[in-house]
């Protein structure tokens, strides 16, 4: 078969079964694993208190989490206990979120870091992230304990109850703090944290060194309800087995949920390109895929439907179905967990497309192709 022209309708329809080969395995690619609802990797500990994280996993407030407002003078603090898995990736752990504001508060593991993150005003094209790093707070299959408390003199990182990272510009308030409470996974991307979570307290207000200290001999010894002497505002222990539900020890507060099946939240559909927009690695490796992983679908789609040389017009009908084929992945995605709803790849992808089908009219392959075929030609 001539890459210049097709000399029997045979060769047609082997060109066409390539293109659909392509089409496959793009498809394979796109929806892999085609899970609609997967289950929800989170178990109960066996021989203890607390939750197991395997990856795809996900604990839920059961309604709006709300901490007690007087102002930032009065602070918050948020104090966990668990055991990360591995100290290589980096995962979200932790996060209150919004609707109109998914990434108000989060925290992240970076390998062996701990990330505080918050966004007070959601934005579209202008970012208003502030970040908090505090190296070596964690250490894969041991527990840590992990305290935030705020302020009006900013915030201090407390690790295994010791001051470990301070800031007098970083402040976490109440609002921050009041949203959708969400362990174990990111609030609108498939990210997700694997370990042992094996408990939690929220307090309307800052806590004192001291007090930090005593509470990490608590869970250190297993006496978490001591921690209702500084009155709480929500307070988990992880002592439910079996079950779904994790109860606040404040009554009136939210407990947590953990679902049957995986799922985001607050998933975007057809998230902008503004937004998906990093210089970090993961993102250009990401491009660099979904260009060149398009490049064969334009060069063979744009082959099939010229039979012999392309025109501009089945250049454009094949950057055209680049971009529908495209669009409809990116569609259907918003309904697998597992996978991403964004717009730069319906970009990528159609870049890709046009590449592919202009390499194939430039005609710089066809002598090649040709010269290599009469030479095994008999």
């Amino acid at each position: 078969m001539s890459l210049s022209g097709f000399r029997t309708v045979g060769e047609k329809k082997t060109l066409a079964f390539l293109c659909l080969l392509i089409f496959g395995v793009m498809l394979v690619a796109a929806f892999w694993p085609f899970l609609l609802h997967p289950k929800n990797r989170v178990t109960w500990l066996g021989n203890e208190d607390g939750l197991r994280f395997g990856g795809a996993g996900i604990v839920l407030s059961s309604k709006k989490l709300e901490l007690p407002d007087s102002g930032t003078s009065a602070g918050v603090s948020l104090e966990i206990w668990l055991e990360p898995s591995q100290e290589k990736y980096s995962t979200a752990l932790l996060a209150v979120s919004s609707s109109a504001n998914p990434d108000q508060f989060r925290l992240r593991q970076a390998g062996d870091a701990l990330v505080v993150l918050e966004e007070p005003f959601a934005s579209s094209r202008h970012s208003t992230l502030a970040a908090l790093w505090v190296l070596h707070a964690f250490q894969a299959r041991r527990r840590s304990f992990i305290a935030i408390s705020s302020g009006a003199h900013g915030t201090t990182v407390y690790v295994d109850g010791v001051p470990t990272k301070k800031s007098s510009t970083f402040r976490v308030t109440a609002k921050d703090l009041s949203g959708q409470l969400i362990v174990g996974s990111a609030p609108d991307v498939y990210d997700s944290w694997r370990g042992e979570f094996l408990g939690m307290a929220l307090f309307g207000g800052e806590l004192t060194p001291g007090e930090v200290s005593e509470h990490y001999q608590a869970w250190l010894h297993g006496r978490p309800e001591v921690l209702k002497n500084d009155q709480p505002a929500g307070l988990y222990v992880f002592r439910e087995r079996p079950g779904n539900i994790v109860h606040n020890q404040i009554t009136s507060g939210s407990d947590l949920v953990i679902p049957e099946s995986f799922r985001i939240p607050f998933k975007p559909f057809l998230k902008a390109p503004w937004t998906e927009f990093s210089f970090s690695r993961p993102y250009l490796r990401d491009v660099f895929i979904n260009v060149s992983g398009f490049v064969p679908f334009g060069f063979f789609f744009c082959m099939y439907f010229s039979w012999g040389r392309a025109s501009r017009r089945t250049v454009l009908a094949t950057i055209v179905l680049g971009a529908v084929f495209s669009l409809t992945i990116e569609v259907l995605q918003w309904y697998i967990p597992m996978r991403d709803s964004g717009t730069t790849d319906i970009l990528t992808n159609t870049l890709g497309t046009a590449l592919g089908a202009m390499l194939y009219r430039s005609g710089t392959l066809h002598a090649l192709f040709d010269r290599l075929e009469s030479r095994t030609t008999p």
